[in-house]
């Protein structure tokens, strides 16, 4: 079969050739090429582009499309796979997708055209965990804010939250979005002696986990953090009435994806100081500048949407499709 990657500068070419060669049969041709989107920023506001607006609102330059022409199975991460690119692919029969989300596929035009899809799910799952607790982490004590005051020059003790800075040994962790990430996310913080609870409507009975439904979740929790999957049923499922629910001294971290929250609720109560803080790392706009929404307030950390951004993250990611297809080709 005719394979061809698509490589890009988060997951170049190189780690596709390494992840699929070893499970390459002598009938199979493996071709590389780039995508060549010059710079990072670039990348994103593609991808962001397409979260937002669905896979057909970018189109891809036709010069790419010759060199992909003859693909059987064609690899991407964020390389849009919509009509224009399947319609130009007269062979297609596979695509997979380095990353777990699919929203750079037209998944009914691949229906349509009886193209099998595969997806990499968890493939950043370590990644995003690790994270989360850092992030969790750096806005509950404070380090990102003292760390930037002391480079400046200032010595700073007391915060906003100075009056309930906490340990987390059994604080309650409210979980919403139980799948690969949100499971790594509960086995770290248990490892702190952390009470955790879980709202996800997908949870099958055998979970064995503390379920509770999400009004009860922002009620009792003292953090809460969302690894939902974004759908057209989820989105903005964090709203004004839920964050009305969140105690004093509780805080909130979101790791996942901007539409999951109602950012101008999120907005009013870090503004009037009605929970303790947040943590962000995903906005509506990317990059949102200094003034966005709740950026300036002294109760938010902020990073620049980089919880899934680790090498091995994106090295490992072909490895595990690879190994996904083949074990569907062999059978």
């Amino acid at each position: 079969m005719k394979i061809i990657g698509i490589g890009d500068l988060l997951i170049p070419g190189i780690y596709i050739e390494e992840g699929f060669k070893p499970h390459l049969r002598k009938e199979d041709e493996l071709k590389i090429i780039d995508w060549n989107i010059s710079t990072f920023e670039k990348l994103q506001n593609i991808n962001l582009l397409i979260e937002q607006n669905g896979n057909e609102a970018y189109q891809v330059d036709d010069e790419i499309l010759d060199e992909i022409k003859e693909a059987e199975i064609l690899i991407t991460q964020f390389f849009p796979i919509n009509k224009k690119v399947i319609d130009a692919c007269l062979n297609l029969k596979i695509v997979g997708v380095l990353r777990g989300g699919l929203e750079n596929i037209n998944l009914d035009y691949c229906k349509e055209k009886n193209i099998k899809v595969y997806n990499t799910p968890g493939r950043n799952a370590n990644a995003v965990a690790d994270f989360t607790v850092g992030l969790l982490l750096s806005e509950v004590r404070n380090i990102a804010r003292a760390h930037t005051l002391l480079k400046q020059g200032e010595w700073v003790k007391e915060y906003s939250n100075k009056e309930y800075v906490p340990d987390l040994a059994d604080k309650t962790v409210g979980i919403i979005g139980y799948g690969a990430i949100g499971k790594k996310v509960a086995q770290r913080l248990k490892g702190f002696d952390c009470n955790i609870i879980v709202y996800d409507p997908y949870l099958s009975d055998a979970e064995d986990v503390t379920t509770v439904s999400l009004e009860e979740l922002f009620k009792t929790s003292d953090f809460i953090t969302i690894h939902s999957r974004l759908t057209k049923e989820n989105e903005k499922m964090v709203n004004k009435d839920l964050l009305d629910l969140m105690k004093p001294t509780a805080y909130f971290i979101n790791t996942a994806r901007s539409g999951l929250v109602d950012e101008d609720a999120l907005q009013e109560v870090l503004k009037n100081k009605k929970i303790a803080g947040a943590a962000i790392d995903v906005f509506e706009m990317e990059p949102p500048g200094k003034e966005y929404k709740f950026i300036p307030y002294d109760n938010v950390t902020v990073t620049p949407h980089m919880a899934g951004s680790t090498k091995d993250a994106f090295s490992k990611s072909p490895v595990l499709l690879a190994k996904s297809i083949y074990k569907d080709l062999k059978e």
